[in-house]
């Protein structure tokens, strides 16, 4: 009898797999291991075509182990009882010993074989230890990719609050403008100190007032515009706050990979890029054929860690345990609605700012020309007044020439105060009168009339005097009126000089006048 060797079979170079197809199933069923005692080559040989003639035409299970005796057992005991001459007990008893142990090897090589298809592999700690490695460092960079846009999402918000700021300033500076009107403006409300004559209210003080009033409209705008610009900013910076946490919580996976962020967002928008042209293509071949392209699923093992965190149609996948974590997409659509409405307020703001400047520039311009024509119609006034002044002064000389005259008229007729003084010729008793009146009857009414142009005159005298008196007091009203007149024009002039001077708002402002 010759030694019994257990055979070698190709299993030892090719290993089953439990995962695999029912084919392969087929075709595996060929390597498995048989116990067979052989004790010629002829009959292992005979033996191994039988089991190559029985193996297509089985169809049981993989791991199903059967109980039957093989057709091998059958043959060993006719050999066995050919050469073997004992009673039947113990030949029965060697026998059934014999058949379970070719059992029990059967089993056991049967099991070694199914071993070698599912059980562990002895390098599987390196696998897995390798496999481990590449998912830490597939989080690791899709990580890297998150912190990498948060970085930009940090910039983009802290580049708002940066021109949030510089808006805040042109806001300021408007006010500050405004506040420099309205200074102004009580300036010139308070500047504008009359005479009593020309102290009455009049259209440059109700502009005054309109100009007031509007400035401190456009002064509560601002204001508001500039609160709101606050506000914004606050928010900013707690979202931006937020951005920082956010990416530092992600960041802590990423301590042991390269901290290049520029690269990895490069390579995250290119392969945003991509999964939009390819879902752009796979929609127009669907529209146009009906089918959809199969190109889709092929090389799924080559896709980048950065093009594993966006779907087929390029949105980042959020999950909890992902990269893109909600907290991470909800800090991104915090960070963009507050970026939009920090535009629209920018926009309003310069706007308004653009507004406040021209109304502010338009009713200093509507003021100025206002005072212009006050002081136009004062110097037409002046004027008026200069002439008026001067006809009085003439009309004063030639009242007091004729009142000059008629007092001499009535010095002349009235004669001298002593009768000693008369002339002869003067005398009513002069020789020709008294030699006229020797017939009676002729009378000449000489006194009488001597003394009626004596009264007349000095009437007339009397006449003149009062109007040279009322001549006179209407010439100092006009003396005074033009003397308010100039003391008006002066202060508007001043006023409106001043006004100009401060019109470039390039002058400092000690203290601030309550308006």
């Amino acid at each position: 009898m010759s030694n019994i060797i257990r055979p070698r079979t190709t299993c030892h170079t090719q290993r089953p797999s439990l995962t695999d197809d029912d084919d392969r199933n087929r075709t595996n069923q060929k390597y498995y291991l048989t116990r067979s005692y052989t004790f010629d080559n002829g009959e292992r040989q005979q033996q191994q075509q039988q089991q190559q003639q029985q193996a297509p035409s089985e169809h049981q299970p993989r791991l199903v182990k059967s109980s039957l005796p093989s057709p091998n057992n059958f043959q060993q005991k006719a050999r066995l009882s050919r050469s073997l001459l004992s009673n039947d007990n113990w030949r029965e008893e060697t026998m059934a010993d014999v058949r379970v142990n070719s059992k029990i090897i059967e089993q056991s090589d049967r099991n070694i074989l199914f071993g070698k298809g599912i059980d562990p592999l002895p390098h599987v700690r390196e696998i897995l230890n390798e496999l481990s490695n590449a998912e830490a460092f597939l989080y690791a960079r899709q990580c890297r990719v998150v912190v990498a846009k948060l970085r930009l999402c940090w910039i983009d918000v802290n580049e708002e609050i940066k021109s949030l700021l510089k808006h805040k300033e042109y806001t300021e500076a408007a006010i500050e403008h405004i506040r420099k009107d309205l200074i102004i403006n009580k300036e010139s409300a308070s500047l504008r100190k009359k005479p009593r004559r020309e102290a009455e209210s009049d259209g440059v003080d109700d502009i005054f007032a309109a100009e007031k009033y509007h400035l401190l409209h456009l002064k509560k705008i601002l204001e508001l515009n500039c609160k709101n610009i606050v506000d914004q900013m606050q928010k900013l910076d707690e979202v931006r706050l937020r951005i920082s946490q956010v990416g530092k919580e992600r960041s802590v996976v990423t301590e042991l990979i390269c901290q290049c962020l520029t690269t990895a967002s490069r390579a995250f928008e290119v392969a945003r890029y991509e999964k939009l042209y390819n879902s752009q293509q796979i929609r127009r071949s669907v529209s146009t054929c009906g089918l959809r392209s199969s190109q889709t699923n092929l090389n799924n093992s080559n896709i980048s860690p950065e093009a594993s965190l966006l779907d087929e149609n390029g949105f980042p996948i959020v999950g909890h345990l992902n990269a893109f974590t909600p907290d991470v997409i909800q800090v991104f659509q915090e960070a963009a609605k507050l970026i939009d409405e920090s535009n629209e307020i920018k926009q309003q703001a310069m706007s308004q700012i653009k507004h406040a400047f021209n109304d502010a520039k338009a009713y200093s311009l509507t003021v100025n020309q206002s005072i212009a024509q006050k002081l136009a119609d004062i110097i037409t006034l002046a004027q008026h007044l200069t002439v008026s002044l001067a006809e009085n002064a003439l009309a004063q000389n030639r009242a007091q020439r004729w009142l000059d005259l008629t007092m001499s008229a009535q010095r002349s007729n009235a004669g001298p105060v002593s009768s000693a003084d008369y002339k002869i010729a003067e005398r009513l008793d002069r020789p020709i009168m008294r030699t006229f009146q020797r017939h009676p009857g002729n009378q000449v009414p000489e006194a009488q009339i001597v003394t009626k142009t004596t009264a007349d005159l000095q009437r007339a005298a009397e006449e003149t005097k009062q109007q040279l008196k009322t001549v006179k007091i209407v010439g100092k009203r006009l003396q005074a009126n033009l003397i308010d007149k100039e003391k008006a024009l002066g202060v508007d002039a001043h006023l409106l000089r001043r006004r100009r001077e401060q019109s470039d708002h390039k002058w400092g402002v000690n203290k601030y006048v309550h308006v």
